[in-house]
């Protein structure tokens, strides 16, 4: 089932990104006199396909992109009363808006989908802070067990997901101004000094970096159901038990189970439960399943449980459109200097993704939400505004720094130079689709 939504689910974000890439080029074109002979959604055979007026509209059974096809010399032979109409006939800034109108849609897409979001509102978790690490990048900068981060140079993080994103954003500074509220209602700015570049290491993640843990709220470990089947069942463990000890270990929190069961490696453990004010010690054997030893049961959350945590951010038209042009900004300006660094060797490239990948992920953000999907949208949609406008042959960037020496030299470089540098750009093109793919098998 999880395989069915994430392949849905990716068709229809690639289906998504791909027409309003596409669809940059398209307007941009007609608007300025050029004639489209196709637009075309997908590769390959052709699923289904309409003519209106003088295009032809398909879409096609391999969902991997798409492309405009134009009228141009080039490519056909043109009848003189439509040569003025052909692509290759147009000024060299006529020809760069229309090629750069293709990535330019995916900005101006995150653009209106963060500006949705911030609209509906997001949900997060407050950034407070658990414990420090000794010797740590926070413990150097002061903070403390308690700590709420209210924002990271002048930029307010009202959620973890907000601190993380704008911690990351700016980065590449070796000092952060953190505004922090301690536990004691005390208001402070600390400075974060960092000396190694987290980006090098984005997998390690954000705590480990700083050497902090965030707080979050724990739970009871009190049954709430028990799966049919599962390993809880036959050990006889019922809805509503309290878990007192597993393994010789006492229980005081969920995590305190859940990190029992993990580290079982499914041998059979004595489990001490309270059920109507009785104690038993059942024997309960977890079970592997996709790689993860489970016990097959789910935890009992209160009514009303997150809401001392949560946050809810929810902003009007007007500063939501602010916050989306700022956000795609930073996320513009981060994926940059992560291609910088992959280039430079200072970065891995296991940071690339492939389809693989992203249907996995479109599939996770479908069923989290419209929010989470959108975000995941714009995110994808910024990554590809970028690669396309790479200065790769082939992609848009290719063209455009083609025109661009066109200005320069006062006439268009030859068709066999381009085709030379075509080729190598495919070549480049299919090295990272290799890499790409070979991650996502690995």
């Amino acid at each position: 089932m999880e395989i069915i939504i994430a392949m849905i689910a990716f068709i229809i974000a690639i289906g998504v990104l791909v027409s309003v890439h596409e669809f940059g080029h398209f307007i941009v074109a007609k608007k300025l006199g050029v004639k489209v002979l196709r637009f075309s959604i997908g590769f390959g055979t052709k699923i289904k396909s309409w003519q209106r007026g003088e295009t032809e509209y398909s879409i096609c059974a391999l969902p991997l992109g798409g492309f405009v096809k134009m009228l141009d010399e080039n490519e056909t032979q043109v009848d003189e009363s439509e040569k003025h109409r052909a692509f290759n006939r147009q000024s060299v800034y006529k020809r760069i808006a229309i090629v750069a109108a293709g990535p330019l849609a995916n900005f101006l897409f995150a653009i209106f989908a963060y500006t949705l979001i911030f609209v509906i509102g997001t949900t997060g978790v407050k950034p407070i802070i658990a414990s420090v690490e000794p010797n740590s990048i926070a413990q150097q900068a002061g903070f403390t067990a308690g700590d709420q981060l209210l924002s990271v140079n002048n930029q307010q993080t009202p959620t973890i997901g907000e601190f993380s994103a704008n911690f990351i954003a700016s980065s590449t500074q070796q000092e952060q101004q953190v505004e922090v509220l301690s536990k004691n209602n005390d208001l402070k700015t600390l400075t974060l000094t960092t000396t190694d570049d987290f980006l090098q290491n984005p997998n390690q993640g954000l705590e480990k970096y700083l050497g902090f843990r965030f707080a979050m709220p724990e739970l009871e470990a009190v049954i709430d159901s028990v799966a049919n089947g599962s390993a809880a069942q036959k050990a006889g463990i019922l809805s509503g038990d309290r878990i007192i000890k597993a393994n010789e270990t006492q229980i005081d929190h969920w995590s305190d189970f859940v990190g029992v069961i993990k580290n079982s490696n499914g041998v059979s453990i004595p489990v001490l439960i309270k059920r109507n004010e009785k104690t038993l010690m059942l024997e309960l054997t977890p079970k592997e399943i996709n790689g993860s030893v489970k016990a097959g049961v789910s935890v009992y959350v209160p009514e009303n449980f997150l809401d001392e945590w949560q946050v809810i951010v929810k902003k009007d038209f007007f500063d939501a459109f602010y916050s989306a042009n700022q956000k795609v900004w930073q996320l513009s300006a981060l994926n940059l200097v992560m291609i910088k660094k992959m280039l430079l060797g200072e970065a891995s490239v296991d940071q690339i993704s492939g389809p693989i990948s992203i249907a996995n992920y479109a599939g996770k953000t479908a069923t989290m939400g419209l929010v989470a999907f959108l975000s995941f949208l714009a995110l994808i949609s910024i990554g590809l505004g970028l690669i396309n406008l790479l200065p790769i042959p082939v992609l848009d960037g290719g063209h455009l720094l083609f025109y661009f020496i066109e200005i320069i030299k006062g006439s268009p470089i030859n068709q066999n130079t381009q085709q030379i540098f075509l080729k190598i750009g495919l070549m480049l093109i299919l090295m990272l689709t290799g890499i790409a793919m070979y991650n996502d098998l690995s």
